[in-house]
């Protein structure tokens, strides 16, 4: 009976031992299945975020050119651009998204296509087209591709500016072979285009009835020049400033160069609204020409000012350094060096001041926020 108890004792001990095991299999077989589970519906980082170059906007370069790529004219948009293309004796303008690639034509014209502005809000372009060598053809084109204006002057060479407080407004110069010149305000809905008399061909706008122009003495050459406030319509004219060697002018703000007698090897960039109220100024080396100062190229994307500095003052013909890429804060008078190792070239900015073109034929792209130098066209064919 001993026996048989002890007997029985070990095959409830086995038996009993052995649910154990049983139970304690699945208990983990179940947590590795829900641990499992758990880390499908949990990517790991790599899985559920993207590498950071894939989170920005990816820049797809121009495939197919229908002809001799002429040159990027300026934006629509953050995205989309505007550029030319000759063919045969014609010219054809096209739209183009820099971040899907669509492209669509815009306006093709039989003559050749000399220069295209985009108007400040991208509402309007103005293309102008030569028939002739003494000849233009001033076309106004809405962003939907309608044409709205079509004009034409006789002109050697023509120099616009867009009104930035009314887009349908416009100021036009025409030159001769001789550049003696003739200025005009062209008005977009009326179609008008009526002669204005101005002391110079290269005025900008500071209101919506006003314009800006320095007063050059051909009697007395000199570096500097007073600012003149000129009405549109009229003759009325204002010294505003003096003492000028440029200046330029966007929608509520107003920049004029000049020299420091204090520190002559200074650009001083001085930024204010259009009521010629100081809101900062910026300080930078500049280079020295035979007859004047070298002003690198710029361009405005909101209260952001971007351009070129030297790194030194010298002169410009001697100057063997590269410049920088640099962002200035016109409100807060702050200056940002965005990439180093920059050629001087012509530059245009989106709206928003992210994207750059840059070149003589804007054929590069700036990615501000990644510093990456993309072209423009996949097969450089310039």
């Amino acid at each position: 009976m001993k026996n048989l108890k002890i007997t029985y004792k070990c095959r409830f001990l086995f038996w009993f031992l052995l649910f154990i095991v049983v139970i304690t299999a699945c208990e983990q077989t179940e947590k590795t299945e829900i641990l499992r589970e758990s880390k499908q519906e949990q990517p790991s980082p790599d899985e559920s975020a993207p590498p950071a170059d894939d989170q920005k906007a990816m820049l797809v370069p121009i495939k197919d050119i229908n002809g001799e790529f002429q040159g990027a004219n300026g934006w629509l948009s953050n995205e989309k651009i505007v550029y030319t293309v000759n063919a045969g004796t014609g010219s054809s303008v096209y739209i183009y998204d820099l971040f899907s690639g669509s492209q669509s034509l815009f306006y093709k014209s039989s003559a050749p296509i000399v220069a295209v502005t985009v108007s400040p809000n991208g509402k309007y372009v103005l293309i102008r087209s030569s028939p002739g060598t003494y000849e233009s053809n001033l076309t106004v084109v809405k962003e939907n591709g309608e044409a709205v204006l079509d004009k034409s002057l006789s002109a050697f060479d023509l120099a616009v500016e867009w009104n930035p407080y009314k887009e349908e407004s416009l100021f036009v110069s025409s030159f001769t072979e001789d550049w003696d010149f003739t200025s005009y305000h062209l008005d977009i809905k009326t179609g008008n285009l009526e002669e204005i008399e101005i002391k110079e061909p290269f005025a900008k706008w500071a209101d919506e009835n006003n314009l800006l122009y320095l007063a050059w003495d051909s009697d007395n050459p000199s570096l500097f020049a007073p600012m003149i406030k000129r009405q549109i319509s009229g003759d009325n004219e204002t010294e505003i400033l003096e003492n000028i060697f440029q200046f330029d002018s966007e929608k509520n703000r107003v920049m004029t160069i000049t020299v420091s007698s204090d520190e002559p090897d200074q650009a001083v960039y001085t930024f204010m609204d259009n009521r010629f109220q100081k809101q900062s100024v910026l300080a930078v080396p500049h280079l020295t020409r035979f007859s004047d100062w070298l002003v690198p190229y710029y361009d405005w994307a909101g209260d952001q000012f971007i351009t070129f500095q030297p790194l030194y003052s010298a002169d410009s013909d001697t100057y063997a350094g590269d410049f920088q890429l640099i962002s200035f804060n016109t409100n807060e008078g702050v200056k940002d060096i965005l990439i180093e190792g920059m050629e001087n070239t012509p530059i245009s900015c989106s709206p928003n001041g992210k994207t750059c073109l840059a070149g003589f034929y804007l054929e590069e792209v700036i990615m501000l926020d990644s510093k990456d130098k993309v072209p423009l066209l996949e097969n450089e064919q310039i």
